[in-house]
């Protein structure tokens, strides 16, 4: 019943996440059954998001269904979040194509935001990387005009050379 207190303290994130490289499907159901009603919380901890990550990378399909559920509602928040945004960067990275859309769809109306934020414009490189380019015209549509300013951005340059790749 302590899980979820590991998970927040650093040698105990540690251990967790080792431990989920290599654990059998019911010990990973017995860990994630703890820290389900924790995960908003724990994406937006300073090590506790890594156990979440770690979910993502090495969770059963319906471990990271659960998790991209959880981030319904708050993509925007936790991608100008100093740890959230590696939770979201590890989900585009590790969920099916329909998860993938569901949370760039939350992402729409928030990309020049997204784009000038420290956080936040590595989650749009990730999307750039990870989703198919068919469904990112917003981002190119949001760009039109937008170029020249975004090009002398320091964040913002680093989104355009992304695209540019």
């Amino acid at each position: 019943g302590h899980i979820v207190e590991f998970a927040r303290d650093q040698h105990g994130s540690r251990f967790i996440q080792q431990k989920l490289e290599s654990a059998a499907v019911e010990e990973k159901n017995i860990v994630f059954a703890e820290i389900l009603p924790h995960a908003g919380k724990l994406m937006i901890d300073v090590f506790g998001n890594y156990v979440i990550q770690k979910f993502f990378e090495f969770g059963t399909d319906a471990q990271k269904e659960h998790l991209s559920d959880c981030l319904h509602g708050h993509v925007v928040e936790f991608a100008v979040q100093m740890y959230g945004c590696r939770v979201i960067q590890k989900a585009l990275e590790s969920v099916p194509l329909d998860a993938k859309i569901r949370i760039i769809s939350e992402l729409r109306p928030h990309v020049m935001r997204c784009v000038k934020d420290q956080n936040g414009n590595h989650v749009i490189q990730k999307c750039i990387e990870c989703v198919p380019s068919a469904e990112l015209d917003f981002i190119i549509t949001t760009f039109r005009n937008q170029v020249f300013a975004l090009s002398s951005h320091p964040y913002g340059c680093r989104v355009i050379q992304r695209i540019l790749e």
